[in-house]
């Protein structure tokens, strides 16, 4: 039995992580990461007669997509260089209640975003494979529906696994059929982007601006081309870090593990078959 697995991959935790790749079966593992697709929860999954995981992490990152949408639509960096170059510039901005929004992914995440949005006026319509209705969506799509409305979205949102159906899913033609002037958010894994066509498609405008916290080499090389854009709001894998998320996976798997004490069914529990 196993517990959480925040800063997974840190060097503190690599002695921990051996220990747990030295045993040939593992009754319980709980991981508090997002997705399972690294070769080590693969490994890991194999041996575990339970793994589960938790979505504790949603909440930290929808302020984060909270946070660079109302930056990008309040003109965040033209008041930040219009105050370094000592410029009293009245800058005009947007409400983000006028915005749409289409998020890929309506999920914990998706939907902790939607919440957000739908209180602050936007416009939201969810992603999801299922369909269905959500309060956080004024509606939800399937995503053979979502391209026909990428030219009269504000902001579109990726908040999704990576598998093989999403990898690279945002190539070319989907950043051609975005509005001139909108916003693209990555929070799901760097490599649902296709990453020369998003600097192409910048490059034309469509979309203005790139909000991401994930790519597909991190860390990001000293002379990567996202760092110096002005175009790109760049962070480093963050979104889910704050005290806040670590306390609520703490908590989550204290109930968890009182389920498995008294061999009750656990929260979240992974198929056997997602670790083929």
């Amino acid at each position: 039995m196993f517990g959480n697995t925040d800063n997974f991959f840190s060097a503190g935790i690599s002695k921990w992580l051996k220990t747990v790749m030295t045993h040939e079966k593992v009754d319980w593992f709980q991981s508090s990461a997002a997705g399972i697709e690294h070769p080590i929860f693969q490994s890991i999954g194999q041996k575990a007669e339970l793994f589960t995981t938790c979505h504790v992490q949603s909440e930290a990152i929808a302020e984060w997509v909270l946070w660079a949408g109302l930056d990008f639509f309040q003109r965040g960096p033209a008041r930040r260089a219009a105050q370094a170059a000592h410029e009293w510039n009245r800058l005009t901005w947007r409400e983000i209640s006028d915005t749409h929004w289409l998020v890929y992914g309506f999920g914990g995440i998706g939907e902790a975003v939607g919440k957000r949005l739908m209180a602050l006026g936007a416009r939201v319509t969810g992603v999801r494979r299922s369909g269905g209705t959500s309060p956080a969506a004024n509606a939800l799509i399937k995503p053979e529906e979502a391209r026909a409305l990428h030219g009269e979205a504000d902001a579109i949102l990726l908040c999704l696994p990576h598998t093989p159906e999403t990898e690279r899913m945002a190539d070319a033609d989907f950043f051609a059929c975005m509005a001139p002037g909108s916003l693209f958010l990555n929070v799901g894994r760097g490599s649902l982007v296709d990453e020369p066509a998003l600097l192409a498609a910048l490059d034309k405008g469509r979309p203005a601006h790139a909000a991401l916290d994930v790519l597909t080499e991190e860390p990001q090389p000293a002379d990567g081309p996202f760092w110096d854009r002005p175009d790109v709001t760049l962070t480093a894998h963050i979104s889910a870090s704050t005290p806040q998320t670590r306390d609520r996976a703490d908590a989550y798997f204290v109930a968890n593990l009182a389920r498995f004490l008294s061999d009750e069914r656990l929260s979240n529990v992974v198929p056997r078959s997602s670790f083929a």
